[in-house]
């Protein structure tokens, strides 16, 4: 089912050119699709030995998480990638955490090399989770606007990224036991999250726009006065701030 969602999705995407808008998405989401279907090969030839589990199911799952972190970085520019100024600021504040996040995952806990690759997968879902909350809160606080399909987009991610920490922590405290039951939790919330993804998608998006050229303070005030200006000052100072990177933008 997970499948048949998934080249849906694609479908859609190809359909209404957002790949386009979202490529990095949309190689993802072909990664997933083919680190699938290598999985059912692989285990359907060789059943599920511990080699095969270890050096190939795992291996591409690392690969797909990666791609994954990817689309979520270019989903966190194209929400506020218009801003210059704030996007140099939020980008290094996001990476900052994902860092810290990571490490702290890496070193709390006695190590077991059984569940080397559950934690490590934890960690960086962890990472992806804390980063999505972070652009939510800070798009909320300053009044950005932005899409429904962004907004759903990383709603979608921040719940399977979320469900996964919570899904990996209890298979590592019950391994042999919550084996059958975390695989069927882990595809139902993906399958949630590829509908939601295509509920966001069915709708042509437009490709991001490096930066929104912004009215001086007094339009705001007399023509639109519920956008937030303390949102254009943040930006205007750190315009100055970053300046030799907005310059290159």
């Amino acid at each position: 089912m997970n499948a048949a969602a998934g080249i849906g999705l694609l479908i859609v995407l190809l359909v209404r050119k957002n790949y386009r808008a979202y490529p990095i998405f949309t190689f993802y989401m072909i990664a997933n699709l083919i680190a699938g279907g290598f999985a059912y090969l692989i285990f359907r030839r060789s059943g599920f030995s511990l080699w095969a589990l270890w050096h190939l199911g795992w291996g591409m799952q690392a690969a797909v998480i990666f791609a994954r972190a990817l689309a979520v970085a270019e989903l966190c520019r194209h929400m506020l990638s218009r801003y210059v100024g704030v996007w140099g600021m939020a980008w290094r504040v996001l990476l900052g955490s994902a860092a810290l996040v990571l490490l702290y995952s890496s070193v709390v806990g006695k190590y077991r090399w059984d569940l080397v690759v559950t934690r490590a997968d934890r960690s960086v879902e962890l990472a992806i989770a804390v980063v999505l909350v972070g652009v939510l809160l800070f798009v909320r606080y300053y009044g950005v606007q932005i899409d429904s399909a962004s907004r759903l987009l990383a709603l979608g991610f921040c719940f399977y990224s979320c469900f996964n920490v919570l899904n990996n922590t209890i298979l590592e405290r019950y391994l042999r036991d919550y084996v059958g039951v975390w695989n069927i939790l882990g595809m139902t919330a993906y399958l949630m999250s590829l509908l939601l993804w295509t509920w966001a998608l069915r709708v042509t998006q437009s490709e991001v726009e490096h930066e929104q050229p912004l009215l001086s303070a007094e339009v705001y005030q007399t023509l639109v006065p519920q956008v937030n200006l303390q949102l254009r000052a943040l930006n205007e100072r750190l315009i100055e701030y970053w300046k030799p990177e907005a310059t290159r933008h």
